[in-house]
């Protein structure tokens, strides 16, 4: 298929976020499934639909998960399509790309030259004043998992396109990013929860609170399974950006992660490598239904946009609620550890402290 791609007119290509955690390469392969599918029954000649995972397929290995959830569901790994086995920016240059995003409506630095070629959108985050994409189809709604919208949009479609295999797909991502619909985690919307029980009925599994929470837990060990993963592994593992600041979460707390061998030295030549001048590290520990969260500031000395950073982070300690648990430093470098007390806060929520906090300063770069 991909040395073909010459031969079409047109490549359409659905892409998920940079991360490619569960939510996202789901939600990529299910839509451009989806696509192909009502193209053929409408009997319309259409061009190939690629799902692609947006990270280098020499990467993959470090998101356990994924790879777990996708042999779990009969996805054969080789069938898989990676961000760098198809040149984006060529197909966009020479007008064959039509593009659709699921699970970010903000590109990244190096995707903003795609823009022209986006037909539609598909994002569970909160609107991004800076990218509204007018002229667009585009579902920007507050839920917990992209794959609820992907789901709701096909059941109130076409349901009859939901096997079990389907389905099974997308209620991993929903039970994962909703904490298995956990009311203390409080990140299931109304709508993850109905569409999880349409879901299960479709394909006939069971809809009760064990057989979840047992799914749940298997893809969460699978997340957490670091056995394999180095420091350096780890920190691109889920990793994401805010105005050119990195801000990778962790499947352990960062305090735990700190404590693996020549940690701090990965996370120093992270920063350094991209240039930048501080990193944001978010841990998440979920075990026996307890959720704890921490998070820790590195920064390069001196440093004034660190300084606007724990401002913020300070300022909104009604809605974080952190306490300083250590300091480490060195002669250029700083590193501040917080324990975050309201672990319903989840990266949606600091991502856009940072933002606000760093959108007026040209000071991100080295």
């Amino acid at each position: 298929m991909l040395e073909k791609l010459n031969e079409y007119e047109k490549i359409h290509v659905v892409l998920g976020n940079e991360t490619c955690d569960l939510d996202s390469a789901v939600c990529s392969i299910v839509q451009a499934y989806w696509i192909y599918q009502q193209c053929q029954n409408e009997n319309i000649d259409f061009p190939p639909v690629l799902p692609i995972l947006n990270v280098p397929k020499s990467k993959f290995n470090i998101k356990t998960e994924v790879t777990y959830f996708f042999k779990l569901n009969g996805i054969p790994l080789e069938s898989l399509i990676f961000r760098d086995q198809v040149d984006l920016k060529e197909l966009n240059d020479r007008k064959k790309l039509v593009l659709y995003l699921v699970d970010h409506h903000t590109p990244s630095e190096h995707d903003m030259s795609l823009a022209d070629s986006v037909v539609q959108v598909i994002d569970h985050r909160p609107q991004d004043p800076n990218w509204l994409w007018t002229g667009r189809v585009i579902n920007l709604t507050k839920v917990g998992s992209c794959a609820t919208l992907i789901a709701k949009n096909i059941i109130e479609k076409n349901k009859s396109f939901i096997d079990q295999q389907i389905a099974s797909l997308l209620i991993g991502p929903i039970l994962l990013d909703t904490c298995s619909l956990s009311p203390e985690a409080a990140r299931a919307t109304q709508t993850d929860i109905e569409i999880i029980e349409q879901l299960e009925l479709l394909a006939n599994l069971p809809s009760t609170k064990d057989h979840r929470e047992t799914l749940h837990s298997r893809i969460l060990n699978a997340k957490s399974d670091i056995s394999t993963l180095t420091p350096n592994d780890l920190i691109l593992k889920d990793l994401k950006f805010v105005n050119g600041i990195p801000i990778p979460g962790f499947p352990i707390l960062v305090q735990e992660f700190l404590n693996l061998n020549r940690a701090l030295d990965a996370v120093n030549s992270f920063t350094s490598e991209r240039e930048c001048r501080i990193t944001i590290l978010l841990g998440m520990d979920f075990k026996e239904d307890a959720v704890k969260r921490d998070l820790a500031v590195f920064s390069f000395l001196p440093n004034e946009l660190e300084n606007k950073i724990i401002e913020a982070l300070n300022n909104n300690s009604s809605k974080l609620e952190l306490t300083l648990v250590e300091t480490m430093s060195k002669e250029n470098w700083c590193l501040r550890l917080y324990k975050q007390a309201n672990v319903r806060a989840t990266r949606k929520q600091i991502l856009p402290i940072i933002q606000n906090a760093t959108s007026q300063s040209s000071m991100l770069t080295m």
